[in-house]
């Protein structure tokens, strides 16, 4: 690899340093190189030099770059450069700071249905952009899909094997009609007959990438490339339902759609498949980060509040009745620790709303987290090895209870038969703390449920998602907020046009009469100003 890496580097120059290798596909390697011109990094894909030998691949390599280098798109990859010798066939592309939808469901397995329809309308922005152009894309698979880590968008990728819509040329070696070309696993079954395709054909691999997304596993599979293909034009794709009963019909209607088997029962086009999800009102706001960092901190001064009121309480029943103030101690101690938490999250809550959050907001916001995790666990529930694992867990934690309490009652019983109250024997001490240590440990295995939420997370519901909670949280806040201007850019995911002449839109609140008056009167003050111009010329 060493020497691939230092002899592709001889045959760039000295514009791109590669780093490493990112990846290899059936028209090239995809590589991670700095641009040393513009300093900025670079994914770098090279045609491997036998393929760019070949007129008919090289045209086809070539009218790739020139596809995706016009698309202006956030969900596109953008192209910035071509590398065109005798020596090297290459272009440079965005790196996108993440890892491909294939990468992030083998490492963390299916996607809940809110990153599911995030993905689904992030594509579907992209495919009608290209579509819009005339453009199919033909290869859209998990590969072909980022998820950038820092903002969870999802991107498209090679347009290699991409074709017009319109013929544009009719040389000889680039895509025509009866050539079968793409990912046989996601291919419709046009594509897969060598038929003509349009967008639809995209709708159909779309539909197949959501199946896999959700489910954690490929749709059509088969031990051959022939078989795979002769499956895609002849059995249907099984109901998403069928694999995952706990995702709302809604949305597996929409995936069953994009994957019917004919192109006239599909979506029209990705504009379609874009309403469609809209309508299941199954993508929830984005919640801010900062109220995603209150939400544990507020989860942890509720569980400190409760352990102190209740040292309090249970302390000043002893010193009532025992005269014995031991336990209020450990109460004031577990106050002054929630004490000094709480003033931290009144500090936030506080700057929240002044940023223009109400007290009803926010709880909706923090049941939002909550209703992620909930659904967390309910994947989590529908994992069949997670859930042998968590029953092995629990047999071979029960198992140690039942061990350790049979050592103490034995241990118990021949302290008592011996006379002596105390333990006085090295092996008995270890016997005995060694014991507790793992009753602990196999209580904490049982307590602790990977599919059921935590003590911490019922106070946290209990204590700030309902009446309580809203009082405390209108009462920290202080003065009456402020007019939304962080909430109302902040909140909530605006919708994208995904149409060809994509513009972004920004959410603003309605102008007040008095601002409404001002800008009157400077309009008219401009006026005046150019007919006095106007005048002295």
């Amino acid at each position: 690899m060493g020497d691939e890496l230092t002899d592709l580097s001889r045959r760039l120059g000295d514009r791109y340093l590669i780093e490493r290798e990112l990846g290899r596909g059936g028209m090239g390697a995809v590589f991670l190189a700095r641009d040393r011109r513009l300093d900025r990094p670079v994914a770098l894909k090279v045609l491997p030099p036998e393929y760019a030998a070949q007129p008919d691949l090289r045209e086809r390599f070539l009218r790739e770059t020139r596809l995706a280098a016009g698309f202006s798109h956030p969900n596109i990859v953008p192209v910035f450069a071509i590398e065109d010798s005798d020596d090297v066939l290459a272009f440079a592309m965005g790196y996108v700071e993440g890892e491909s939808l294939a990468s992030r469901v083998a490492r963390d397995g299916a996607l809940s249905r809110r990153d599911a329809v995030r993905l689904m309308q992030d594509v579907s922005y992209a495919l009608a952009y290209a579509h819009g152009r005339g453009v199919v894309h033909r290869d859209i698979k998990p590969d072909n899909i980022m998820i950038e880590r820092a903002t969870g968008r999802a991107l498209v990728m090679d347009f290699g094997i991409a074709r017009a819509i319109t013929p544009v040329s009719d040389k000889p070696g680039l895509t025509r009609v009866g050539e079968v070309v793409g990912t046989p696993e996601y291919m419709s079954p046009e594509q897969a007959a060598g038929e003509s395709v349009d967008g639809r054909a995209d709708l159909y691999s779309l539909g197949l990438v959501a199946w896999f997304a959700l489910s954690g596993r490929t749709a059509v599979t088969g031990d051959s490339t022939q078989r795979i293909l002769v499956k895609q034009l002849t059995e249907p794709i099984p109901p998403l339902n069928s694999i995952r009963a706990d995702l709302p019909s809604s949305l597996c209607d929409v995936v069953d759609r994009c994957c019917a088997k004919e192109a006239d029962d599909r979506f029209p086009n990705a504009e379609a498949v874009v309403e469609a999800l809209d309508a299941t009102q199954l993508m929830t706001p984005d919640v801010p980060v900062a109220i995603r960092l209150l939400a544990p901190e507020l989860g942890s001064v509720g569980v400190r509040t409760v352990v102190a009121i209740t040292l309090l309480a249970y302390g000043s029943y002893r010193i009532v009745v025992h005269n014995n103030g031991n336990v209020i101690s450990l109460g004031v101690i577990a106050a002054a620790a929630a004490w000094v938490g709480g003033i931290t999250v009144v500090q936030e809550i506080r700057r929240l709303r002044r940023a223009g959050y109400s007290a009803s907001e926010l709880q909706r916001l923090l049941s939002i987290i909550q209703a992620e995790r909930d659904e967390v666990r309910a994947r989590r529930a529908g994992d069949a090895t997670l859930v042998k694992r968590r029953k092995r867990r629990v047999y071979l934690a029960s198992a140690v209870l039942l061990w350790q309490g049979t050592v103490f009652a034995l241990l118990v019983r021949r302290v008592i038969a011996d006379g002596d109250a105390a333990l006085s024997r090295r092996a008995d001490l270890l016997t005995f703390f060694g014991g507790l240590l793992a009753i602990a440990l196999a209580s904490m295995i049982l307590l602790s449920s990977p599919f059921r939420r935590t003590l911490s997370e019922r106070l946290f519901g209990w204590l700030w998602l309902g009446r309580l909670g809203g009082g405390v949280l209108s009462i920290v806040g202080g003065a009456k907020a402020a007019p939304a201007t962080m909430a109302s850019t902040m909140v909530a995911r605006q919708p994208r046009t995904p149409a060809a002449s994509y513009t972004p839109t920004l959410a603003a609140s309605a102008p007040s009469v008095a601002s409404l008056a001002s800008l009157a009167a400077d309009v008219n003050a401009l006026r005046t100003r150019v007919e006095a111009l106007e005048s002295e010329r």
